[in-house]
């Protein structure tokens, strides 16, 4: 009984394979975006409520700007380069702003509170002004709408400004990027997953196929035992069964599981002999004794495999203990696989063929 030197990631890259056992746990990648998405939009809301102070009211409002282009020609070019948002915090705009409001307030302020909205037209000027009290932007909005006709009234280029919109402050809404950490977390997440997957996957020593075991030990494969007894793997397992193991009146049987192994062996076996009788199985202790050495060296002995167990580098173990007593293996059974796994990789015409 010979093993060979194991290396389940050097194996070669099936990729059928590969694959159906990704696909047989692919749910775990909407389950993990789901749990990103939660966690993330949790995490940004927890910090928003956390770090975004007190609430702040918007008081929002329009202008109409009216250029003198008939004598200055196209005049709002010009002032279309700079930018209104600093325009409006300047002095020049500022003393007719503050004739309009009380002493208390400042001008840093009105200054640190007041925005221009991107202009898609620059005739219409969007205003607001944003503070954490609702009264003081209306109050410092309205001003605002006293003091700019007056100040394009003196600005050259200009005939005048109209106050177009004066709207109520509204409270400023929080967490407005929750749908941004949605997808983040979510992304996040299902990468992470997905990355978590291959990385299992490409470590992964179980058996899901023959050929999986072909590749590592010099021992004959006796047949594949799926969960829905398949008619024709099962035809095929009695049939080796018959050929290598024959007649013998007992067989040991090794494994990580030899009593679950043993159900499903006499379970198949009784279904092919039609009333003859089976082999006496006698399971391999474990950890191998040594009065039980003797009878395994002069014994016939088949491994069982359950499917996709990972729980190669145990059987190795197992393979490797049996070969210092030079107890020779005489198959490998496989049972419980997967029948939509098996029909998915060799096809429905390759399972009817088999």
């Amino acid at each position: 009984m010979k093993t060979r030197e194991e290396k389940f990631w050097q194996e070669g890259m099936d990729g059928k394979r590969f694959a159906l056992c990704l696909f047989r746990r692919i749910w775990l990648l909407p389950a993990a975006g789901a749990a990103g998405a939660a966690a993330a939009a949790g995490l940004y809301l927890l910090a928003a409520a956390a770090l975004g102070g007190k609430p702040r009211y918007e008081a929002f409002s329009q202008y109409r700007i009216y250029f003198d282009s008939e004598k200055y020609g196209e005049i709002q070019d010009y002032y279309n380069a700079y930018t209104w948002g600093d325009i409006m915090r300047t002095d020049e705009v500022l003393d007719y702003v503050m004739e309009a409001l009380p002493e208390s307030i400042t001008r840093d302020q009105v200054r640190s509170c007041v925005t221009v909205g991107q202009m898609n037209d620059v005739r219409i000027m969007p205003l607001s002004v944003t503070t954490q009290d609702a009264a003081l932007s209306e109050t410092i909005a309205a001003a605002y709408g006293v003091g700019l006709p007056r100040f394009a009234e003196a600005l050259e280029g200009l005939t005048g400004m109209e106050c177009w919109r004066m709207d109520e402050a509204v409270q400023v809404p929080r967490a407005t990027r929750t749908g941004y950490a949605l997808g983040l977390g979510f992304f996040l997440g299902a990468a992470a997953a997905g990355f978590a997957l291959c990385f299992r996957v490409c470590l992964d020593d179980s058996v899901y196929l023959e050929e999986d075991l072909a590749g590592r030990y010099d021992w004959p494969v006796l047949g594949t035992v799926t969960r829905g007894r398949d008619e024709k793997l099962l035809r095929e397992f009695r049939t080796n069964w018959e050929r290598l193991i024959g007649q013998r009146e007992e067989v040991w049987l090794a494994g990580p599981d030899p009593g679950r192994g043993k159900a499903v062996l006499e379970e198949c076996l009784a279904g092919g002999k039609e009333g003859e009788g089976l082999p006496r199985f006698r399971e391999v202790p474990w950890p191998l004794r040594a009065e039980d050495a003797a009878h395994l060296r002069e014994g016939c002995m088949v491994l069982l495999l359950p499917w996709g167990a990972r729980d190669g580098r145990l059987v190795r173990h197992m393979v490797l203990q049996l070969e210092k007593h030079q107890a020779e293996i005489a198959g490998t059974v496989v049972y419980d696989a997967s029948d939509r796994f098996l029909r998915a990789y060799y096809g429905g015409k390759g399972m009817g063929a088999i």
